[in-house]
């Protein structure tokens, strides 16, 4: 009986001591470390302006790019500045002749963000500046061959990181931003909606 029990209870004993260790996350990042991160953007940007949508659609594809730099303020939470580009263009008809048009719109970003990073996937959230350039190219037929401005308005933008590697994540995000300009005599709205996705390589200093 005693060579049962013995057995028996080094074999719980060890359990137990195992079960006790405190239990390490998995991180592919490290503490406390400040980084810079630069990637491509893509997606879709949906249009507030109802001529816009009238003319051209509800949304267009993007492209862009997008430079971060994050500071640490206490594991896992940080602060991210952020500053990108984007650029669309899109063709469309005119309501009554329909006659062809071209609208591009290019947009400048720069955002203070609250990131909260695991060391496996990060969370942030935060507002911005938006600054838009547009450009309207009309058909031959009418009377100016083309209509721009630009003007800066406000943005609220917030997303995830899936980080892939040490220095490779993958980024999905939301940005609403709000823009209006009266550069043609009427009132535009340039702002809109934006779903994006995109891969950011990081450098640690």
């Amino acid at each position: 009986m005693r060579k049962i029990i013995l057995p028996l209870s080094m074999a719980l004993l060890c359990s137990g001591l195992a079960l006790s260790k405190p239990q390490t996350r998995i991180k592919l990042l490290p503490d406390e470390e400040r980084y810079f991160t630069v990637g491509l953007l893509g997606g879709i940007c949906s249009l507030q302006d109802q001529v816009f949508q009238e003319l051209y659609g509800k949304s267009a594809p993007f492209f862009g790019a997008e430079m971060t730099l994050r500071f640490p303020i206490r594991e896992p939470h940080g602060m991210d500045i952020a500053a990108g580009g984007r650029t669309l263009t899109k063709k469309g008809l005119t309501s009554y002749t329909k006659e062809d048009l071209s609208l591009r719109l290019t947009d400048l970003s720069l955002s203070l963000r609250y990131s909260y990073d695991t060391g496996r996937f990060a969370i942030f959230l935060g507002p911005g500046i938006e600054y838009v350039t547009y450009k309207e190219t009309y058909a031959e037929t009418f009377p100016i061959d083309s209509t721009n401005g630009s003007h800066t308005g406000l943005h609220l933008t917030g997303g995830a990181y899936v980080h892939l590697t040490s220095g490779l994540s993958l980024k999905g995000y939301f940005k609403y931003y709000r823009v209006e300009t009266d550069k043609v005599g009427f009132r535009i709205n340039l702002g809109g909606t934006e779903w994006g996705v995109g891969i950011l390589y990081r450098f640690y200093f």
